[in-house]
């Protein structure tokens, strides 16, 4: 199945294939992202890393960032 992914650090939007029944957090791993890093957001709401993706699902990745 297909998703669609912004990647905000980048700005850049993918379409990335993967197996029915995967998880934000295999779709991060696929893209060589670190899911503790990241907010992923669908319908402008954040979604877990178990959630499971559906076919056509449109995702925005946002990178966040820690410090003092």
């Amino acid at each position: 199945m297909e998703i669609k992914a912004k990647i905000s650090r980048t700005k850049e939007t993918r379409k990335i294939n993967i197996e029915t029944g995967s998880t934000v957090e295999y779709l991060l791993k696929k893209i060589k992202l670190k899911p503790d890093t990241l907010i992923v957001m669908s319908n402008n709401k954040p979604i877990p890393i178990d959630d499971v993706l559906n076919e056509g699902q449109e995702l925005t990745i946002i990178q966040v960032a820690s410090g003092g």
